[in-house]
């Protein structure tokens, strides 16, 4: 009786870690969405994630201790209509946690070599040699080069739809690493 006790509490404790332990961090739950129409995009980052979930230490920074992952995109090539398309690896992260928390975390995390902006609304994490004169000046570099220049970017738009999945997030958080 005692053992099997222990190794329930053990399987209790354990298993869900493991079942996460492989992925950026732990998915969202898209079961509250999944038949509402208005949350198609959400449903197909699901079906994103269901086909890729990125492992532990893709992105090279850590994901935030309290967030769910709701999207990934690997780095890849892709043909629509007769176009190419390379895809930028990305994470898109829910928590309800303040962006000043956020912030502070991975200030704390990612240490001196990424710098900090704002712009439209967004607080951005950066690593680049120099800091940039202005928020505004690092949404043009973001925009020229996508995914050239790691980043976080840190916002509190975000859709019923997320808020559902990422249980009552307030914040969402993009990861952007360069194409491998």
């Amino acid at each position: 009786m005692k053992k099997s006790y222990w190794l329930s509490l053990v399987s209790l404790i354990v298993l869900p870690t493991l079942a996460y332990a492989g992925s950026y961090a732990p998915l969202a739950d898209f079961s509250a969405v999944s038949k509402n129409p208005q949350c198609r995009l959400t449903t197909m980052q699901e079906s994103f994630l269901n086909n890729w979930t990125p492992p532990a230490r893709y992105f090279m920074v850590p994901p935030y201790p309290n967030a769910l992952l709701a999207s990934a995109m690997p780095s890849a090539n892709a043909q629509i209509h007769g176009q190419a398309y390379q895809t930028i690896p990305s994470a898109v992260l829910l928590t309800p946690d303040p962006p000043e928390k956020i912030l502070e975390f991975y200030k704390r995390s990612l240490g001196a070599s990424w710098f900090h902006a704002e712009d439209i609304g967004m607080i951005y994490l950066y690593r680049l040699p120099h800091p940039v004169a202005s928020g505004e000046a690092l949404t043009r570099q973001l925009m020229s080069k996508p995914g050239s220049i790691p980043n976080i970017a840190i916002d509190t738009e975000l859709s019923p739809c997320d808020q559902a999945i990422g249980r009552g997030a307030r914040t969402r958080i993009t990861v952007v690493s360069p194409p491998r």
